[in-house]
């Protein structure tokens, strides 16, 4: 089963404690403005550890539009 972190844009604060967990670089990116962060689907190996480091409770694993329909 392939999965990719997904971000919860109304919870993300932007404290970017998931791109520090990440062991794999650009695959979540910040944008100072609005203070959000997003996910590079492509790049995301679905290993959660953004979702265990995420203080708010806004990153989870789910699977990408392209893979849930197959």
């Amino acid at each position: 089963m392939y999965v990719t972190a997904s971000v919860d844009d109304e919870r993300c604060n932007g404290c970017r404690l998931c791109i520090l967990a990440c062991p794999e670089p650009n695959t979540i990116v910040h944008f100072p403005a609005p203070q959000k962060v997003r996910v590079v689907a492509a790049r995301c190996k679905g290993c959660g550890l953004c979702v265990e480091h995420c203080p708010r409770g806004c990153v989870s694993l789910e699977r990408p539009p392209a893979a849930a329909g197959a």
